[in-house]
């Protein structure tokens, strides 16, 4: 049986070397425990789309230029719609900077956004389809590296400024890479965010109007008509001259987007392009 008094003792010695742990720290066992972390996450879409914040997709900061034309851009404010407004700098972004702007943001969908995402360069590569050859190795890290130059977006009364991919690492060795997204992109998809059809992307590879057109009429459940000189200067083309040109090319890229199935039919009226498509669940609205 145990004995009370060396019970009674033991207690009190650990009462007193309690008590000296207190008032060594006084703050220790007073202070307010803080609140968990709050989780900042991508909306979860499905396999088959890739999703993309909305003003990217309705302006020129992804153009539809090839990339021999990319140009240096310093600072400038790019053609977007109406109530979105985006200042870029650095070598001009295109539609295949999209595609892997977008199996990043992917890739991120299913880690809280600021945590670092482990992939390879051949799993990326074969994720956008694309052949895995020492040429599409140095094209996706140079794409990479595009990503991490500074904009500006401003929708609203939001203003986001910083890089579409805040860092990435990669070991030359084992071609892998540690990517990560600014968890303050978040605000952008919940104003409206579009979930691209990758299948319908890769078979416009090589086309980069018909992949802006894409884009664009992915982020609309009933597109409106746009004129055509409107969706010349929202892609981006270098063509400032000669309209007639550009809508002959403006008609072989929808041409080109209604055989993939993305556009139902279209017609050009006017100068105004009307696009009728099936309705689908990728384009999301902004959160109320």
């Amino acid at each position: 049986m145990s004995d009370p008094q060396r019970i009674d003792a033991e207690l009190a010695r650990a009462l007193e070397n309690l008590g000296r742990a207190v008032k060594a720290n006084p703050h220790s066992e007073t202070a307010e425990p803080k609140p968990p972390a709050k989780i900042i996450q991508l909306p979860l879409w499905p396999e088959p789309v890739r999703g993309m914040p909305n003003p990217a997709l309705r302006s020129a900061l992804f153009s539809a230029v090839k990339s021999r034309a990319r140009r240096f851009i310093n600072y400038e404010l790019i053609a977007a719609v109406n109530g979105v407004e985006i200042r870029f700098k650095g070598e001009q972004l295109n539609q295949e900077d999209l595609d892997v702007c977008a199996e990043v943001f992917h890739l991120a969908r299913l880690h809280p956004l600021g945590e670092t995402c482990h992939t390879s360069a051949h799993g990326l590569l074969k994720a956008l389809g694309r052949c895995t050859g020492s040429t599409d190795h140095r094209q996706l890290h140079a794409s990479l590296i595009r990503l991490q130059q500074p904009l500006e977006i401003k929708v609203g009364r939001y203003s986001y400024s910083g890089s579409l991919i805040m860092e990435g690492v990669k070991d030359d060795l084992t071609r892998r890479y540690l990517i990560k997204v600014n968890p303050k992109l978040a605000p952008l998809f919940h104003n409206g965010w579009t979930g691209l059809l990758a299948e319908q992307r890769r078979k416009l590879r090589g086309k980069p109007l018909a992949l802006w057109l894409h884009a664009l009429y992915a982020t609309h459940e009933k597109p409106y008509p746009y004129r055509v000189e409107t969706l010349r200067d929202l892609c981006g083309s270098a063509n400032k001259t000669s309209i007639r040109s550009y809508r002959q090319k403006l008609r072989k890229a929808l041409d080109e987007l209604q055989a993939t199935g993305a556009v139902a039919t279209w017609e050009i009226d006017d100068d105004l392009v009307h696009v009728h498509k099936v309705p689908t669940i990728t384009q999301k609205r902004p959160r109320k």
